[in-house]
This record gives structure tokens, sequence and C-alpha cells, in this order.
């Protein structure tokens, strides 16, 4: 005769209700999904101080040259500094000047008098606000007949200096077409002096005095250009108010230089700023050719180096230096279009994007829930993951975050949640067959695989058509799209499948009573 004990039948019911940590480690899908999570957060969330964070915003509030000055105030008080050669402190430089500028650039999510939680995900142009320029390079014959593509990456590789000599961070300047630019800049506080430091060619030229056959003045090319500089600075001369500009010729300037001052010893050299003469008048504007006569020349100049004169400002001696080392345009570039979003606005639309993707997520879970009970709310958590890890994707790489991008974010999780119903589906038309509940689990994975495989891999290839052949905004929609379609593979294959077999048989899933539930509730009866 059998006999069912009160101790054994209590372990057999604490052995069909409670949390087993093996079952939990049975292979390495566990494990993986563990470190997705843990790496998810941490790359994702920051902590820092208030005080701290507070001191940086001041610091990315301040003019550029006084920024780097500051920062390079700092690099040179840290304790270490003697031991660090050129290339460490450069890289010093470079990562405290970025925090910088993206201070004022944080999403914070929670804070109190002291600690400061947030995330620091890269905000497109329709999101921080800035300025967006459309750019047209246009051809100089001669010596630039037509544009090729060869012009057009010189010209991008220019322009993407210049930009970043005005100090703003995540700027775009990327190819449309085959002679246009766009030109993004967030958060960039003066579109004036970025369209004028843009649009402007830059070329520095140095002509000689000639007399022409019919007896009039004019002034000769030498082949003598900016090009050759090595380095230019702006620097102030005695008089304080007034500022110059001191070059450095590269070797092979410097010869020319040489040989065009040894020749031209007593007589003028000419200095011209794209076909203006670089002298001044008092209001700022350029000499009329005609009145200008440029620079007796007393010696030859062998160092090749010298200066460059003109009553500039100190507003304009610095930006012609940044001109100067930026590089000459091959080719007139002319703005035709302009577009500014202010900051009002971008964060205006950072909340409207952050409340609608909040309440796509909150409905989804609440049908999964309302449909599935128990193991939608396992999708649920499946879906929590795979909203991290996906913005965790964002940042690492770092993916610019517009209007667009966020739509091809939430339309990727309606797909992470359509794989999920495939699945369950799939799983209780294994229960109705009166198969046990892993086996269930594991078919329903198994039968549902091949039709999500084949439907996130018709929507990626959609996504690279749009990434190959569209336009910026088009891009960053397919680009979130596809990595939000990756990563939902991953949480519905892998995250929900195991999150599923943690669920006690004995509970029953999708309203089924499985043959193993049956009978450990007759025993119980028992």
């Amino acid at each position: 005769m059998h006999s069912i004990s009160p101790g054994k039948r209590s372990s057999q019911k604490g052995s069909s209700n409670s949390f087993s940590w093996k079952l939990f480690f049975r292979d390495w899908k566990t494990i993986v999904v563990i470190l997705v999570f843990v790496w998810s957060i941490f790359t994702l969330f920051q902590v820092d101080k208030q005080s701290s964070l507070s001191e940086w915003k001041q610091l990315g509030n301040l003019p550029v040259l006084q920024l780097k000055q500051t920062i390079w105030q700092r690099i040179e008080k840290l304790p270490d500094i003697s031991k660090m050669d050129h290339y460490e402190k450069d890289e010093i430089f470079k990562q405290m000047l970025e925090r910088a500028q993206s201070a004022n650039n944080l999403q914070i999510i929670w804070q109190n008098k002291r600690w400061v939680l947030y995330t620091n995900l890269k905000l497109g142009l329709d999101l921080r606000g800035g300025s967006q320029l459309l750019l047209q390079a246009t051809p100089a014959p001669p010596m630039v007949p037509e544009i090729t593509p060869e012009v057009m990456q010189s010209v991008q590789t220019v322009i993407d200096n210049r930009i970043n000599s005005l100090g703003v961070s995540e700027t775009l300047v990327q190819r449309t077409g085959k002679s246009r630019l766009i030109v993004e800049l967030p958060g960039i506080k003066d579109p004036q002096q970025a369209k004028d430091r843009i649009g402007t060619t830059a070329l520095l030229e140095f002509k000689e005095l000639a007399i022409s056959g019919d007896g009039k003045p004019y002034w000769k090319d030498t082949n003598l250009t900016g090009s050759e500089f090595k380095h230019a600075q702006a620097v102030p001369t005695v008089a304080g108010s007034i500022w110059r500009v001191t070059f450095e010729f590269k070797p092979e300037g410097a010869k020319k230089f040489a040989a065009l001052t040894t020749r031209l010893v007593g007589k003028q050299i000419g200095i011209f700023l794209d076909g203006q003469p670089t002298d001044r008048l008092p209001d700022g504007t350029p000499i009329s050719v005609e009145k200008y006569r440029g620079v007796n020349v007393r010696e030859p100049i062998m160092a090749g180096s010298g200066e460059i004169t003109g009553s500039f400002s100190k507003e304009q001696a610095v930006d012609l230096a940044l001109k100067l080392n930026a590089g000459a345009l091959p080719v007139p570039v002319k703005i035709i279009e302009e577009r500014t979003v202010g900051a009002t606005l971008g964060q205006d639309s950072i909340a409207k994007s952050l409340m609608a993707g909040a309440v796509g997520i909150s409905l989804v879970m609440l049908f999964m829930v309302f449909v599935y009970g128990l193991p939608g709310l396992v999708a649920d958590c499946a879906l929590i993951l795979y909203t991290l890890t996906t913005l965790a994707i964002f940042k690492t790489m770092p993916v610019t975050l517009t209007l667009a991008g966020i739509a091809g974010f939430i339309l990727s999780i309606g797909m992470a949640v359509d794989a999920n119903i495939l699945i369950f589906e799939r799983t209780k038309e294994e229960l109705k067959s009166g198969k046990s509940l892993y086996m269930s689990i594991e078919n329903g994975f198994s039968r549902a695989f091949s039709s999500i495989f084949d439907s996130n891999i018709n929507s990626l290839i959609a996504c690279a058509v749009l990434i190959l052949l569209g336009t910026a905004i088009v891009k960053g929609f397919a680009v979130t799209l596809a990595i939000g379609v990756l990563v939902s593979m991953f949480t519905a294959i892998t995250a929900t499948r195991t999150l599923l077999h943690l669920v006690p048989k004995y509970e029953g899933l999708f309203g089924q009573r499985t043959k193993t539930s049956a009978v450990e509730s007759k025993k119980e009866s028992v």
C-alpha cells in the first residue's frame, strides 16, 4: 500500500512552487541575459554630484577660446602633469572639452540636492536646437571647371575643420547630391558666425605689383598661397586694440617665400584674402584694390615666417587665423538654405517624444498582461530589457537621435512584441496537444523562430535600402529601426524563453493546466 506522508507532501508542494536557482542557471542563455542587463544599466546611466555637474555646465557656457584656456589651466594643475607627454595631455584635453560641451545636453532622470542620475544620448538638431545649412559648391574655372567627387571631398574636409574651430559638439557635415553639403550645428549660439566662417573661400594669396602695357599698375599672381602655411596665429600688437596674424610656412612654402622676397627687395608684395586686400578701413571693410599698395619688402625673409597686418580687430584676426589653419576651399560655396530650430522647441520635442514613448510602451505592456496573463508579464520584463539594451547601444555607437529616429525605435518595440505573440500562440498550440510545459515552450520557440527570422530579415533589407539611398532624416529612422529589430530578436528568442522557464510549472501558463500540473494537483488533494 502506498501512502503520502505530510512531510513528503509539503516537500513536493515546495518543489512545485518554489524558485529554483538550478533552473535559473540551466544554460548559457541566462548568463547572457544577466550580462546584457548589467551592461545596459552601467552604459546608459551615470551618477554624479550636483556641484560637479553644475561646474561643468558653467564651463560649457564659456566662449570657445576662454573654455579651451580654462581647460588647459586645469590640466597644468594635475598632480602627474610633469610625467605626461604631449599626446597624453592632448587626450585629457579632448575628454575635458567634450564633457564641458555636452554638460548642457544631458537627459536628467532623477536628482536631489546632492546627486544627479542622468544619461547622455546624442541628440540631433530637431531635439537639441541649432542651425542647419545647405551649401552649394560652384565650379571655379579654369582651375576647377567642374565639381567632382574629389573636389567635394576636399570641400567637406575644409568645412569640417572650420566647424570644429567653432567649438560646437556633435556637428554633422555630409554630402547630398553631386555638389551639395548639409551642415548641422546643434546648440550653436551664433549662427551668423558659423555662416561667415563656412561660406568664405579663405584663399590667401601673395601677389606682386606689376605694370601693364598701358602703364597701369596691377597685381600679378605668384602661385604662393595660404595652402603653404604650417600654422597661423592671431596676436595683439603693442597698442593692444589692433591685432595681426603671424604665420609660418611649410618647408616647400618657405623656399618659395624666400625666393619671392629675395626677388622683390625694394618692391611691393600684396596679400589678398578671397581676392580682396587684407588691409582694412576704420569700419573694418577691406580697402579697395585700386588704392591698395601692399607691403614693401626691405630684405629677404629666409626663416619662412611673417605676419599679416591690416588693422584687424581681435575677432577678425582670430577668424582669419582659424580659416587659414583649416585650409582654403578649392571652390566657392554659397548657402542656399538655412533652417534654425530653437532650443525651446527642441526641449518641447524631447518632452513630447518621451511622453509618446512612455505611453506606447505602457499600452503594449498592459495589452500583453491582459491577453496572456503571466506570460505577458514575462514578455513585459523582456521588453524592459529590450528598451534598456537598445538605448545603451544608441549611446555606445553613438547614434544621433532625431524625431524620425525615435519613431523608428518605437516602431521596433511593436515588432519586438509581435515576436512574443507568435511564440506564445505556438506554445499554446503545443500545450493543447498535451505536451509538457517545458516541451511546449521549447517547441513553441522553435516553430515560431522561422517566421520571426524571415520577418526581421525583410525589415533589415528595407532598412539597408533606406540607409543607402535615403536622406539624413530617413537614414536616422532606418538605423534606429535596424538596431531595434536586431535587439528584439535577442530579447524574444533568448530573454523571454529564459524568463518563461523560471515560472513554477504548478501555476500553469496560458490558461492551460498541463498533465504535470494536473497530477500534482491530484496528489495535493490526496
